[in-house]
């Protein structure tokens, strides 16, 4: 995830390849994108009711896409063992 981030440096070719291989895995573990993107709608509207809030918007919807996959591979290794 580190290669998706602007102000990290890191060789182009690697950082390339890291990026396409978080893609595929996203792509591949289908983490619920659609309650991302509703969090991701949710915390916008929160933020535009003050502008002190703005900066904070990338590292909230970063925790919040995070939390969903982790909450997604415990259901779904609970399922495995079930």
């Amino acid at each position: 995830m580190q290669s998706l981030v602007k102000d990290t440096h890191m060789d182009e070719k690697i950082k390339s390849k890291l990026q396409d291989r978080f893609v595929n895995r996203v792509i591949k573990d289908n983490p619920q994108m659609g309650l991302v993107e509703f969090m991701n709608a949710a915390i916008d509207d929160f933020a535009a009711e003050d502008p002190s809030r703005i900066p904070a918007i990338k590292t909230t919807r970063t925790m919040i896409f995070i939390v969903t996959r982790l909450f997604g591979n415990l259901y779904g290794h609970s399922d495995k063992a079930a």
